[in-house]
């Protein structure tokens, strides 16, 4: 599969973005970004892919990648009896529901270098981070008591005031340094070489161009102007680094955030067309079930948990 970019992106008043995946199932998105991740994956297993290293994950686990590390995770089935092992903050089953298949979960932090970086040479406390940070350029993979003690700081994850997400921040890249094993992942040969610079800044412009117009995005040939490229350079440009065409991205944008709407909100089905720049309902919905593979009221249907 080819490997794919991964735009990141960090508000200005924030040191980390996060993410929460609650998924049936998490799927193989061989990909790489410049900055720093830490996933700690629950109520799963399956296969880790890092670099050039496979293997096996189970329920808390808790990795760090550095920069342009190719990786993704890739489930298998999995069903966790009531009481699940460490699972503190896992769904809790009773009676029929006992062996019921649980949604795979994976909070994400991520933070840039830069960030990092700056923070390591100005604040003597974060010394003992520095050598960790080195080691995950090959990704490493944390012991289990250090993975229950982030885990149990997931109820604070993204939420609340960016000052206090920082700490959290700050709270868990602590654990990590008191952690009692940590095992590099990829070989010590793997070269996890960064893109050219001025190539990957290029790409991030252009994704934030259109992560904030995806309602209306702009002609292919405005966007070569913005970027001061022919159309031709820009749609080479931007299919060869992320696999496809400017077009079926913008869709992708529209479509991830209508399912979104669908899930957070009981906005009509044809207000939501509307809010993710559909012109008619039955455009919308053509290409809902094209993607989807179902109409967007069945999907928010299947998708409430009781």
């Amino acid at each position: 599969m080819k490997l794919l970019f991964e735009h990141v992106q960090i508000a200005p008043n924030r040191s980390w973005r996060g993410l929460h995946r609650k998924l049936p199932a998490i799927p193989f998105e061989w990909h790489y970004h410049p900055e720093y991740e830490l996933t700690l994956t629950i109520d799963s297993r399956g296969r880790r892919y890092v670099g050039d290293h496979i293997g096996d994950y189970q329920h808390e686990d808790l990795v760090l990648l550095g920069p342009n590390l190719p990786h993704t995770w890739h489930s298998s089935p999995v069903h966790v009896p009531v009481g699940s092992v460490g699972g503190s903050i896992s769904t809790v089953l009773s009676g029929d529901q006992k062996n019921a298949q649980l949604l795979h979960q994976a909070f994400v932090f991520w933070f840039s270098a830069d960030w990092i970086d700056q923070t390591c040479a100005t604040m003597p406390e974060f010394a003992s981070l520095i050598p960790l940070l080195h080691m995950a350029r090959r990704g490493v993979v944390f012991d289990r008591e250090t993975a229950c003690k982030v885990a149990a700081l997931t109820p604070r994850f993204d939420n609340g005031p960016s000052i206090s997400q920082l700490v959290l921040l700050i709270e868990v890249l602590t654990i990590l340094t008191e952690a009692h094993s940590v095992t590099p992942l990829a070989s010590a040969r793997f070269d996890a070489a960064a893109p050219n610079r001025s190539e990957a800044t290029r790409l991030g412009k252009i994704l934030d161009i259109l992560h904030a117009n995806y309602a209306h995005p702009p002609t292919a040939a405005a966007l070569a102007g913005q970027m001061g490229m022919s159309e031709r350079t820009v749609r080479r440009f931007f299919k060869t680094r992320m696999g496809s065409n400017i077009q079926d991205y913008v869709m992708g944008l529209r479509l991830g955030r209508a399912a979104a709407l669908l899930l957070s909100s009981d906005m009509p089905v044809y207000r939501v067309a509307e809010e993710t720049g559909f012109e008619n309902l039955s455009h919308f919905n053509r290409q809902f079930v094209r993607h989807k593979s179902m109409t967007p009221s069945a999907f928010r249907k299947s998708r409430v948990i009781s």
